[in-house]
């Protein structure tokens, strides 16, 4: 009978023990896999530097509120800036000459109450406000060199009731070309009745997948939300407010304020003037990286809003929120698979003490005190192989469910199915560690007395 078959016949005898022994090594490395994959990916994920743009412009307050809320669609706005300042970065003779794409984003609104709603202007998809293309040096990008393209349909216009869906909305809603919605105010909490706006629109247009939390988004024009009687009563309470003018009265029912009207041609013609406008953000693709710092350092030295490098405030929100915890976490993991290793120490040495007599006759047939020691390594070294294999596929497995959660709720997974060099370093280690484990067992029935067992028995 060669070695192996030697080791699992034990093994057999002993079944529940030598379960039990796998199963602690599996959890142990699958908790420890599972948290080697979300480290490098949530890098990759939320400390992310490839974006297709340099700076984003928004209210003066948390960068980060202001990046997740921009590009990943999550938390609260942090409020809006005057829509003057987006002309700003168009007009040459101000911004205009070290910008050289400017994009617009209004939040506020969802679609059933859980997916954004995003107003932006049709250039973002590479088409002027005619439905020209635009040259391509013009065109923003999500990532560098990506773009983003149309599956089906055609890019809304920017003055009327249409939309453009994310991939994403397709599959997770019964939105398709030619259905229509209203929007609901912000993100209603479970149980609270939702606030539906009369205002409907068009899904004229369907995206190709990003795998980027875009997936997830409704893309409007921008000033189909001026039209939305709420928001222009907000609008222009806030305008009053800025200028230090009397607040306009306040019994003014919302939906009996003329707003917009609408032309034969299915356009509609607001009647919000433009200084009251406001966006909630605003993408900038700079002309270098010299002039988007310089642009990032001209917004924040004044009163209106603040610039940042998303970027820089991810690598930041990485560093502080996401690397120190996973670092705990994985202490706790090596913490469990050492106790694993120390099961497998346990398990092997009541296994020996209990096999003295099987030991001592095996010594008798001619096995040398090396070739005992070698049965007894090699037994460990199988439970931490197989135990570390299993562990890494029920790792990448939790790992796929977490990828799974983060693709429903932010519109981006992970990349669960990678084996990073670090997961077979680590599992190089778990058999090391096995192996060690079983020296001390391994050592006891080498040093056993064959004399003295065989009398005994």
């Amino acid at each position: 009978m060669n070695p192996f078959q030697l080791v699992l016949k034990n093994m057999r005898q002993r079944a529940l023990s030598s379960w039990l022994t796998l199963l602690s090594v599996t959890l142990g490395v699958a908790l420890a896999t599972s948290i080697i994959i979300l480290r490098g990916q949530a890098g990759a994920l939320f400390g992310q530097t490839d974006y297709g743009y340099e700076v984003i412009i928004g209210k003066a307050g948390s960068g980060t509120q202001l990046v997740l809320n921009t590009v990943y669609h999550m938390d609260k706005s942090p409020g809006n800036i005057p829509y003057s300042l987006y002309r700003d970065m168009l007009n040459p003779l101000k911004f205009g000459r070290q910008v050289r794409i400017a994009v617009p984003y209004v939040v506020g609104d969802t679609y059933q109450g859980k997916f954004r709603i995003v107003g932006t202007s049709p250039k973002l998809f590479g088409v002027d406000d005619d439905g020209h293309p635009l040259d391509p040096e013009k065109v923003m990008e999500y990532r560098p060199g990506k773009r983003y393209e149309l599956e089906s349909g055609d890019v809304f216009g920017p003055e009327k009731f249409e939309a453009v869906i994310g991939s994403d909305l397709a599959k997770l809603t019964s939105l398709r070309i030619g259905s229509t919605f209203q929007a609901t105010h912000g993100m209603p909490r479970p149980g609270e009745t939702p606030d539906i706006h009369p205002e409907v629109w068009t899904v004229v247009g369907i995206l190709k997948q990003t795998h980027t939390a875009n997936d997830r988004v409704v893309f409007i024009p921008y000033k189909s939300l001026y039209t939305i009687a709420e928001h222009a009563v907000g609008l222009k309470a806030q305008w009053y407010i800025q200028n230090h003018l009397p607040p306009p009265p306040q019994n003014i029912d919302a939906d009996q304020i003329p707003v917009y009207v609408m032309n034969p041609d299915h356009t509609f013609k607001l009647l919000v003037p433009q200084e009251m406008w406001e966006v909630s953000a605003i993408l900038i693709k700079a002309r270098s990286g010299f002039t988007a710092e310089s642009l990032i350092y001209t917004i924040n030295n004044g009163n209106d809003a603040m610039a940042v490098n998303p970027a820089s405030v991810m690598r930041e929100f990485f560093s502080t929120f996401l690397q120190g915890p996973t670092l705990v976490l994985l202490i706790i993991a090596l913490l469990v698979t050492v106790v694993a290793a120390v099961g497998i120490l346990v398990s092997i040495y009541n296994s020996v003490s209990a096999r003295l007599r099987e030991i001592a006759i095996l010594r008798a047939l001619g096995a040398t005190r090396g070739k005992v020691l070698m049965l007894i390594c090699l037994e460990s070294c199988v439970i931490g192989l197989v135990g570390g294999l299993l562990g890494l596929l029920a790792g990448h497995l939790l790992a796929g469910i977490g990828s799974f959660y983060l693709d429903r709720y932010i519109g981006e997974g992970i990349n669960w199915i990678h084996i990073d060099t670090v997961e077979l370093i680590y599992l190089a280690a778990v058999l090391v560690v096995a192996l060690i484990a079983g020296l001390v067992p391994a050592l006891k029935a080498y040093q056993t007395p064959v004399a003295t067992n065989l009398v005994s028995g």
